[in-house]
């Protein structure tokens, strides 16, 4: 499984029928945000929504210490998400229903193919462009040499054909 640093939450969030069920009940906001956390905590599980720590299922005590909430507190939020088929039971390991449906790992596993194939791409392209560069500035640099060799050598022709007083003698 593919360690991922967030999840998804639809935009309609607040429309969904179960959400307006849980906001609608006495603490509302305390269960909305004991979801949130269920679901970040599914998230670091990285187990296709299975809560649980190492190889051992979540307690009602373990999610009472994360969140900061009393055990009685806990059990009645757990109790509402089973209700409510927000979660379900797994033997002792509970679960988040319809997580591959809203959290689409494969998606995200296709965008890091993506990004993959992309930067090889980009590696190549650019280490073709420093061979080019590299090459080219080789290039040029050798003719520039070249011309300067040649003028070089035309200016000393000139010297020696030339006499100390700066004219050119004619044998005859």
């Amino acid at each position: 499984m593919y360690e991922i640093p967030w999840f998804k939450v639809e935009a309609s969030i607040f429309t969904n029928r179960k959400i307006k069920i849980l906001l609608g009940l006495p603490d509302g906001d305390t269960y909305f945000r004991a979801w949130i956390q269920i679901i970040s905590i599914a998230v670091e599980c990285c187990n296709q929504g299975r809560l649980i720590i190492g190889n051992k299922p979540m307690t009602i005590q373990d999610f009472s210490k994360i969140m900061g909430k009393s055990k009685k507190k806990i059990e009645k939020i757990i109790t509402k998400f089973l209700e409510l088929e927000m979660l379900n039971l797994d033997g002792e390991t509970y679960l988040i229903k319809n997580w591959d449906k809203y959290q689409t790992i494969d998606k995200y596993e296709k965008y890091l193919k993506q990004n993959r194939a992309r930067q090889e791409k980009y590696r190549k392209k650019n280490k073709s462009e420093i061979r080019k560069n590299n090459v080219t500035e080789m290039l040029e640099k050798t003719e520039e040499e070249s011309r300067k060799n040649k003028e070089e050598n035309i200016i000393e022709k000139i010297k020696t054909e030339e006499g100390e007083n700066g004219f050119k003698e004619y044998k005859l």
